[in-house]
């Protein structure tokens, strides 16, 4: 067999590995998309709901032993994202005060911060 024919062979068989790689990956992605989709849908069904009785506790303890506040649970937890006014914005907004690129502490005109230029 002559050099041209060997290297044409060669090809072909690497080629055809290529694509049997490519569509085992193809395949395996697919898989994991679905089983990830299955599990976020599982998710949002059971995000509505408190913990059973054994896992509250376990979480309660948790959080006690981390130092972390534990809220009381007077009514529905609300959704993540929703706009009930729950007054934490508020106070993040008085605590950050004015920052440096709002008032230059020097009075140069020189400030060319991005908050000014995109005003």
């Amino acid at each position: 067999m002559d050099a041209a024919a060997e290297s044409v062979r060669k090809f072909r068989t690497e080629l055809a590995a290529a694509v049997g790689r490519g569509q085992r990956a193809r395949t395996d992605a697919q898989r994991r998309t679905a089983d990830f989709r299955r599990n976020t849908e599982e998710l949002a069904e059971r995000a509505g709901r408190t913990g059973d009785g054994e896992q509250r506790a376990e979480a309660l303890a948790h959080r006690n032993r981390m130092g972390l506040e534990v809220p009381e649970l007077t009514g529905p937890i609300p959704a993540a994202g929703s706009t009930e006014d729950t007054g934490v914005a508020d106070e993040k907004a008085a605590k950050a005060g004015k920052s440096q690129e709002q008032t230059p502490s020097d009075g140069s005109d020189l400030d060319f911060s991005q908050a000014q230029i995109m005003r």
